[in-house]
């Protein structure tokens, strides 16, 4: 409706910039405006602002591991490589035939090398190893076939898509610091918190060095525990949620 709506309004605008003459004379610079926007809604009544959502999946890093919904569909973990205005393709690593060593280097390929892989979807063959290769009629090891290459490079259109989530890190002032770092802070601390706590308990002449080396050994491994911890703590994130007004709708039996 709000597409007819706005061709209408630029068609009657258009109408009504040209003067009424029994003659057709040269159209002004407006009216020339008006009759060029006129015929690229016509062209493309769909469009709209890009969603910005979608941007943020485009630029997704090569190789990152990402969650796809799809729609009516449980999320699966997958790798990015590309997305345009109209689809998203990954790299799935899955399949159980793969070994442990296949996926590594296919996933190393995808962070470094992704055009590599998506190449083959064209008709190249992309040698990952001496006997590993990739190529439009599969993944093979020597000469035996051990996946499809539409079960390796899924390319599914944008409008099936549902949600893309990431995992993001956030590591925080413990994450930055690492386990060294943290052992370090955390000795400090422990140490001069248990020097402290026991003066204050026994008094400031009874107290040794003891208290502050037990603090130390004791704050420096919660210290350095806590800070491994804490470099790798990530959480999930959706990055990407589709409007029900882009769904493809449900065929019906």
């Amino acid at each position: 409706m709000k597409s007819a709506l706005s061709l209408t309004l630029i068609t009657c605008l258009a109408g009504s910039a040209l003067p009424a003459s029994a003659e057709e004379p040269t159209p002004g610079p407006i009216a020339r405006a008006i009759t060029r926007e006129a015929a690229q809604f016509a062209a493309n009544p769909g469009s709209e602002t890009p969603d910005p959502d979608w941007l943020r999946v485009q630029k997704v890093e090569a190789g990152k591991e990402i969650i796809v919904t799809l729609r009516r569909s449980n999320p699966v973990k997958r790798y990015f490589l590309s997305a345009n205005e109209s689809s998203l393709t990954v790299l799935n690593l899955t399949d159980p035939t793969l070994s442990q060593a296949v996926t590594n280097v296919l996933r190393e390929v995808a962070l470094h090398r992704p055009q590599s892989i998506l190449a083959v979807r064209t008709g190249g063959t992309l040698v990952l190893e001496k006997n590993l290769r990739l190529g439009p009629d599969g993944l093979f090891v020597a000469n035996r076939k051990i996946a499809d290459l539409q079960h390796i490079v899924e390319t599914n259109p944008r409008i099936d898509v549902a949600e893309v989530g990431t995992r993001r890190n956030v590591r925080g002032l413990w994450g930055h610091l690492g386990g060294v770092g943290g052992y370090f802070v955390g000795a400090m601390a422990g140490g001069y918190g248990a020097g402290l706590a026991c003066q204050a308990a026994l008094g400031r002449g009874r107290c040794d060095t003891g208290a502050f080396l037990g603090g130390m050994v004791v704050g420096g491994i919660t210290g350095g525990v806590y800070g491994l911890r804490a470099e790798d703590r990530e959480i999930d994130e959706v990055i990407y949620r589709a409007r029900m007004d882009t769904m493809a709708p449900t065929k019906t039996q």
